[in-house]
């Protein structure tokens, strides 16, 4: 009897020297995974880039806002000074406008921004105080919170107390409360990069 013998090669048997077919799609996968990984990465990093450069320009803006509330204090000082020793010194000035002073005797309108005077923010205001060297300009208006340029009193204005510091005499400070008009001060601080910030402070005089 004549034996007949076959040899088959086995199932995943290989060629000498060339990968399996099964390891040559694992290779794949790993390369699409690396890629993949690579992809998302990259991703992370551009949005890190940008919430970096957001919270740096919002941390400058910030900084350019707290200087120009800082610099409003110009503009409050020079009010000041108009009042004590100024042209607003004299009280019977304050019962009418001196818009050269950038004063009013009475209530300004604010129909464009709320409590902001609209006339703070008119295309025709001109700076009051200008510095070329940080870029920075203050405007201001003071008003009178009172319905009409007329006497103060009860009726028409807002009244508010205050203490004035007068020496007596042989140089003995003598200390005299009144009750005068309650006046506002609006200050409008531009600077750079359109850093825009508004400064209210309200005084008795």
């Amino acid at each position: 009897m004549t034996m007949l013998s076959s040899s088959r090669p086995l199932s995943g048997a290989l060629h000498p020297g060339l990968p399996s077919s099964r390891s040559a799609r694992q290779r794949g996968s790993v390369l699409i995974m690396a890629l993949i990984s690579l992809l998302i990465l990259m991703l992370a990093s551009v949005a890190l880039i940008s919430s970096t450069d957001t919270s740096l320009l919002t941390a400058g803006n910030l900084a350019f806002k707290r200087d120009l509330a800082n610099q409003s204090e110009r503009a409050v000082a020079q009010v000041r000074t108009q009042f004590v020793s100024g042209a607003l010194v004299s009280e019977t000035l304050l019962y009418s406008d001196q818009t050269g002073q950038n004063y009013w005797a009475h209530v300004l309108p604010s129909k464009k921004l709320p409590g902001i005077p609209d006339e703070l923010i008119a295309p025709a205001k001109k700076d009051d105080i200008t510095d070329a060297a940080t870029g920075i300009r203050l405007r201001y208006v003071i008003d009178r919170m009172c319905i009409s340029g007329t006497v103060p009193d009860k009726s028409t204005c807002t009244m508010g107390s205050f203490v004035d510091d007068k020496k007596g005499t042989a140089g003995i400070t003598r200390v005299s409360a009144g009750l005068g008009p309650v006046y506002r001060l609006t200050v409008m601080a531009l600077g750079p990069r359109n850093t825009q910030t508004f400064t209210q402070i309200t005084f008795t005089h």
